[in-house]
């Protein structure tokens, strides 16, 4: 069942940020490897919770992970925590850290244009 965030601008975003991460993962997801043709729910995971506006749809920010990965990784956030250093490297990290805690204000209407632009880039490529 899709995720309803309500209608407002900040809510488009974050549905075409979620959109743009599952389909930028091939709707695989990145930890076990198992896919939406399988079956598999594939879900959003935001590193840097979704609750920090500078961050909240930041592409860098989240990776596609099937619904029972999405779980334990938040169960297990120190495990999660090491294998998102290994997958992105410490530097990716450090950069998302600073932008999440800067308190830039996001333009949800600027954000929603710019991320169908960069979704429809990303399937154009396709």
């Amino acid at each position: 069942m899709p995720a309803n965030y309500g209608t407002s601008a900040k809510a488009k975003a974050t549905k075409l940020h979620s959109l743009y991460v599952r389909t930028r993962d091939n709707f695989t997801c990145r930890w076990c490897g198992a896919t939406k043709a399988e079956g598999k729910q594939i879900q959003c995971a935001h590193i840097i919770s979704r609750g920090i506006s500078a961050t909240r749809t930041d592409e860098r920010n989240a990776i596609a992970l099937c619904a029972s990965c999405h779980w334990a990784q938040s169960k297990n956030p120190l495990v999660w925590a090491r294998w998102l250093e290994s997958e992105l490297g410490k530097d990716h990290l450090d950069d998302l850290l600073v932008r999440g805690v800067s308190g830039i204000k996001v333009d949800w209407d600027a954000e929603v244009v710019r991320l169908k632009f960069a979704l429809d880039a990303l399937t154009d490529a396709e």
